[in-house]
């Protein structure tokens, strides 16, 4: 069976005008399709570097916090043992 007579089988009332319109038709679908996927992979790349700078970020800022922390637990026991040392 030539590539005819199958067209002929599959799309019998379909003319080979209509059957290259579909396939090209095809073509330019599976070529947005594609484009569309790479769009999506380089979004989710960049939603990915941007969540790892949003994360860097708070980690930094933790460790800010924390040394704040140790600071101000120092600055008071100092100043409690400053006051122990007053009141007696």
């Amino acid at each position: 069976m030539d590539a005819h007579e199958f067209a002929d089988k599959l799309f019998p009332q379909a003319s080979l005008e209509e059957i290259d319109f579909a396939c090209d038709l095809e073509k330019v679908l599976a070529g947005e399709v594609k484009y569309l996927r790479h769009l999506v992979d380089r979004n989710l790349e960049q939603t990915k570097l941007e969540k790892g700078a949003v994360i860097r970020e708070l980690h930094a800022r933790l460790s800010d916090k924390d040394a704040q922390i140790t600071h101000l637990t120092e600055e008071n026991q100092f100043l409690r043992k400053s006051l122990s040392s007053f009141a007696s």
